[in-house]
């Protein structure tokens, strides 16, 4: 594994409206490593996700201060590509949300419409990317079913492989085990643990074993601020701040 820095948030604030979400947030973020991001609900989790991929531009009246890098380039700097952005920096949401098509042209979307399939064949991309999530055992004798047809947890599997098709660098994941049952869960965090091989992941959980078990690193959130941020193993055993140990410990939230 290495400690070299996919993203690097610098003084990050974020604003709806008047109202400020989340206050001078600034984070480093390695690569080929899970990071957990905790705390309790309305924190600004989720929020501080969807800025890693610029998502909260879909939000009227918002704007963002500070300065989110990748790769060391800041995402928000005038003339960024931000569909380039979000092919590079993929997003899993919290309840799955298959296409109503095939299981196949669910995973064939993306490299259709940014035209990967010109450079690659397209059943290779999408054997590959299911088989990278576990999923192609399952599904390789019947990819046209419709996907809504397949159990939760293999829907969230799918828009993982779907996620992957078209060759992110990192990918965020919004409470991706909330809707599905233990069973299917354990299978999500299992892949998880697989993908940092080749990817940065960023997980958001209320989950705190799901944190503890799966994560090099963990950040805790409270009230729209970054409480305090460091290896995993640490921020459980031996916090810093008194407020992460309450936390943790369920004296606080």
């Amino acid at each position: 594994m290495t400690n070299d820095a996919k993203i690097r948030v610098e003084h990050l604030n974020f604003y709806y409206g008047d109202k400020i979400a989340l206050s001078d947030i600034s984070m480093v973020i390695p690569d080929r490593q899970i990071t957990a991001l905790i705390g309790p609900s309305g924190c600004g989790k989720s929020t501080f996700l969807r800025c890693l991929n610029r998502m909260n531009d879909t939000i009227p009246h918002t704007r963002v201060e500070g300065r989110v890098l990748l790769d060391g380039v800041d995402i928000y700097a005038p003339g960024t590509d931000v569909v380039d952005l979000r092919r590079r920096v993929g997003m899993v949401f919290q309840r799955p949300n298959p296409f109503p098509q095939s299981v196949f042209d669910n995973v064939a979307f993306g490299p259709r419409v940014l035209g990967l399939h010109r450079h690659h064949d397209l059943h290779e991309i999408v054997e590959r990317s299911l088989r990278d999530v576990g999923l192609w055992d399952e599904v390789k004798d019947n990819l046209r079913q419709n996907a809504l047809n397949l159990s939760l947890g293999q829907q969230q599997r799918l828009c993982l492989a779907r996620v992957i098709a078209v060759q992110p660098e990192v990918i965020l994941m919004d409470e991706p085990c909330s809707a599905l049952d233990p069973i299917a869960t354990l299978e999500i965090e299992e892949l998880m643990r697989r993908l940092r091989e080749n990817y940065c992941i960023v997980i958001v959980t209320h989950n705190m074993q799901q944190a503890a078990r799966v994560s090099d690193w963990t950040g805790f959130f409270w009230l729209g601020e970054l409480v305090e941020f460091g290896p995993t193993e640490v921020i459980f055993t031996r916090p810093a701040r008194k407020l992460t140990e309450d936390y943790i410990t369920g004296r606080a939230g």
